[in-house]
């Protein structure tokens, strides 16, 4: 079992120490927030990460000073862009990380995604997914490696809804290492190549050639339109973290790095006639 992180520790203590100096009741202070007394409660044992507008709310209406104001903001701007221990992230399965991916992706009007080596989640075949998990390390007991493949595949059912849109951008690297089988990797290409035509997809390649404008980094995905949307969030996943960032100015600077990787990027007519010649390359 994890632990909460000290900071989220912090901000709880912290919450519940105004709450109770102000001489308000959790059911008090839900009302006058307009929540529901469980959160409240959650909020203050940190099981939940409150975002920094609920924080700054919570401070406001409990008379905070100036400056616990703003070691609450800070806080919550540290709690919010958490850090998720990858052990947490693959037990108890990582079937469910992909079910909750899905009902992000379902609700946001537009998906962004950067992949400098490997083809992005919602554009792979099944060998490829199901390779991509098993080289990913250990699942749980409790799940089996077809139900977690089921689950990401699942997630492509969004991109049949016209109203979203998704822009890729992938790095060639993605097509010159040799993680499946050579078929099956002519599959997954073709696949791609078809994927392109879709109304609602913008599907860019950085192609070793490319003149590119800034560094790849590392690989990110983003969901929901910081214009459009109510919320929206960068995912990325290290060796031992998964974070998620939800800071509307790191947001803007990912979508910022998203379009100028974009720039350099082939798409149309000139990706698909590359990836025929991987698939030809392929076949040699």
């Amino acid at each position: 079992m994890t632990t909460q992180s000290e900071e989220r520790q912090r901000l709880a203590s912290m919450l519940r120490a105004l709450r109770l100096d102000a001489a308000l009741s959790t059911t008090e202070l839900a009302r006058r927030l307009n929540w529901s007394q469980s959160k409240v409660s959650k909020t203050e044992r940190g099981e939940t990460s409150p975002p920094p507008e609920d924080v700054q709310e919570w401070a406001r209406l409990t008379k905070a000073s100036e400056q616990t104001h703003a070691e609450l903001a800070e806080l919550a701007e540290i709690t919010n862009s958490e850090a998720v221990e990858m052990k947490r992230y693959r037990a108890p399965g990582r079937r469910r990380r992909q079910e909750e991916l899905h009902r992000l992706e379902a609700n946001a009007s537009a998906v962004r995604a950067y992949s400098g080596d490997l083809v992005i989640g919602l554009a792979q075949t099944r060998p490829y997914a199901r390779a991509m998990f098993m080289l990913g390390g250990r699942q749980s007991p409790e799940e089996r490696l077809d139900e977690v493949v089921d689950a990401r595949l699942a997630r492509q059912e969004s991109l049949n809804n016209l109203d979203r849109q998704f822009e890729f951008v992938m790095n060639e690297s993605a097509f010159r290492r040799k993680l499946i089988p050579a078929e099956d990797m002519r599959q997954q290409v073709q696949h791609l190549i078809e994927f392109s035509h879709r109304p609602n997809v913008d599907f860019g390649l950085i192609t070793f050639n490319s003149n590119e404008r800034v560094h790849q980094l590392h690989s990110f995905s983003m969901i929901g339109d910081p214009g459009r949307d109510a919320e929206s969030i960068v995912l990325i996943q290290t060796l031992t973290r998964r974070l998620v960032i939800r800071d509307p100015e790191e947001i803007a600077e990912y979508l910022e790095h998203f379009n100028a990787l974009r720039t350099a990027a082939i798409s149309g007519d000139e990706l698909r006639a590359f990836l025929r010649e991987v698939i030809e390359d392929l076949g040699r």
